[in-house]
C-alpha cells in the first residue's frame, strides 16, 4: 500500500485564519520575553546581592573592626585600607560586577571609573538610596541607578557596626547596556520556538488531536521551566516519540536547555562547575553528615604562562580540569573557583578524599607538557576541610583555603588536611 503523501504544513497554516494566529503569536512572544526578563532580572538581583554581602564578608575576615573615615584616611578596624582596590578589582575581574564601599554616605572606594579611568571617589549616594539604606537600613534594589550618565542595575546593603548602627554602604552594580544584551541574546531562542509552538497550537486546534495539544503543552511547560532558569527537568516521553516535527522541537527545545545550562554553569575553558553551580552544588549537600570540601591551586602558575604563553597556560587548565573530574567522578563535584584555584566538593571523609586527591596529584605530576623542543611539569597545593552540619558551607571553604596557603607557605606540591598533616 502507498504512503499518503504527508500535506505541507504550511500549506496547512495558509489555509487556516493567518490574522488570529498571528496576533496571539505576537502576544505570546511579548508574553516569553517579558518571562525571560523577569527570571533574568530575579538572577541578577541575587547575584549582586551575594556579591555584595560577599564583599563585606571579606573585609570582615580582613578585620573584624567596623569601617571608618578619619582625616580622608579609609579604614576597616584598624586596618587602613585607603586606596586599596586589590579586594574590589579582584571581585570586578571574577564577575563583571562593579563594587563600591560607602562610608556614610560618601563613596570611598569603588571600581567605577570616569572617561579618564579615575576612580570615583568622593561622591556621595543617592537621597533616595540613603533614605532607605541609612537611615532605614533596608537593603534597595534598583533597575536605574544613574552613575555618571550611565544606568546601571545596582544592588546596595548596608553595612553596620557593633551596635548594628548603620555605618556606610557596599554596592554592586552591572551596567544595563551588558544586562539588556544578555537579555536579547537568551529571549531569541525562545522567541523562536514559542513562535513554533502558537502555530503549531493553532493547526492542532483546528484539527481536534489531543494528543497534539497534550505534546505542545509538555514542550511549553518544559521551556517555561528552561526560561525560569529550572535545567534539571527532562523533556517528556509523548514528545520524543512521536516522530514528527513535535519531536524534533523538543529536541530542539533540549538542545536549548543544555546549551543554556552550560553557559549559567560551566566554566567555558575547562567546562568544569563555574562558582554560581558550585554554590548550588553545596547547598544540595548542606544536610550530609559526610562531606569534604578541598581547595587545589596549581604551583608557580604564572611563571608557566610568563615563561611559555598564556595558550600552554590553558592548556595545563584543561588538562588540570579533566583530570580532577576523572578522578572525582560520581563521588562529588570539581568547579573551577578562580584564575589557576579549582574548588572540590567529595562525598566521603577527609581521608577518603585525600586518597582520590592524592592519585590526581600522582596524575599531574607525571604529565610532561612540551614547549619548542622543551618539557616541564607541574604541580599542585592542596587544602582539605570537613564541613560539619552545624556550620556554614563557606567557613569549611575558608578553612581549606587556610589550609592551602599553608602548604603553599610550607614547601608547596602536597596536600594539607584538617589535621594540619602533611601530604606529598
Amino acid at each position: 500500500m502507498a504512503r499518503k503523501k504527508r500535506k505541507s504544513l504550511i500549506f496547512t497554516i495558509m489555509r487556516m485564519s493567518v490574522v488570529p494566529i498571528a496576533i496571539l503569536g505576537v502576544v505570546m512572544t511579548f508574553y516569553s520575553q517579558n518571562s525571560v526578563r523577569e527570571g533574568m532580572v530575579f538572577e541578577i538581583e541575587k547575584s549582586l546581592s551575594g556579591i555584595a554581602h560577599n564583599l563585606i564578608s571579606i573585609y570582615n575576615v580582613l578585620d573584624a573592626g567596623d569601617f571608618s573615615q578619619k582625616d580622608d584616611r579609609v579604614y576597616k578596624g584598624e586596618t587602613e585600607i585607603t586606596s586599596d582596590y586589590r579586594i574590589l578589582d579582584d571581585i570586578k575581574n571574577d564577575t563583571g560586577a562593579d563594587v563600591t564601599v560607602f562610608v556614610g554616605d560618601e563613596r570611598c572606594l569603588t571600581t567605577l571609573v570616569d572617561k579618564k579611568g579615575n576612580r570615583l571617589v568622593g561622591s556621595h549616594i543617592d537621597k533616595e538610596v540613603a533614605s532607605q539604606v541609612i537611615e532605614d537600613g533596608e537593603e534597595y534594589f534598583s533597575q536605574n541607578v544613574d552613575v555618571m550618565g550611565v544606568r546601571y542595575f545596582g544592588y546596595y546593603v548596608p553595612i553596620r557596626n557593633d551596635e548594628n548602627e548603620v555605618v556606610g554602604v557596599c554596592f554592586a552594580g552591572e551596567s544595563a547596556e551588558s544586562v539588556n544584551t544578555s537579555m536579547r541574546f537568551m529571549t531569541q531562542g525562545n522567541v523562536i520556538i514559542c513562535l513554533f509552538i502558537i502555530i503549531l497550537a493553532g493547526f492542532i486546534c483546528n484539527l481536534s488531536a489531543q494528543k497534539m495539544v497534550e505534546a505542545i503543552q509538555a514542550i511549553k511547560r518544559f521551556l517555561g521551566r528552561v526560561a525560569h532558569g529550572e535545567f534539571h527537568h527532562e523533556m517528556p516521553e509523548i514528545v520524543l516519540k512521536r516522530g514528527d516535527e513535535l519531536a524534533q522541537m523538543g529536541e530542539y527545545a533540549v538542545a536549548v536547555s543544555d546549551s543554556l545550562e552550560e553557559m549559567v554553569s560551566r566554566d567555558p575553558l575547562t567546562k568544569l562547575l563555574n562558582r554560581r553551580a558550585a554554590q548550588i552544588q553545596m547547598d544540595y549537600r548542606r544536610d550530609n553528615d559526610c562531606f569534604s570540601l578541598a581547595i587545589a591551586d596549581i604551583d608557580f602558575f604564572k611563571s608557566v604562562n610568563d615563561s611559555y604563553g598564556h595558550e600552554k597556560g590553558d592548556e595545563v587548565l584543561k588538562y588540570v580540569a579533566g583530570a580532577l573530574r576523572k578522578a572525582v567522578g560520581e563521588d562529588g563535584f570539581s568547579a573551577r573557583w578562580g584564575g589557576e584555584e579549582f574548588l572540590i566538593g567529595f562525598d566521603g571523609t577527609v581521608n577518603e578524599t585525600r586518597k582520590v586527591l592524592q592519585g590526581f596529584l600522582d596524575d599531574v605530576k607525571s604529565k610532561k607538557f612540551s614547549h619548542n623542543g622543551m618539557e616541564f611539569s607541574i604541580s599542585l597545593t592542596i587544602g582539605i576541610a570537613t564541613y560539619c552540619e552545624e556550620e556554614k558551607m563557606e567557613e569549611a571553604i575558608n578553612r581549606a583555603d587556610e589550609l592551602l596557603y599553608y602548604g603553599k607557605e610550607h614547601g608547596r606540591d602536597q596536600i594539607v588536611m584538617e589535621s594540619r598533616e602533611e601530604e606529598s
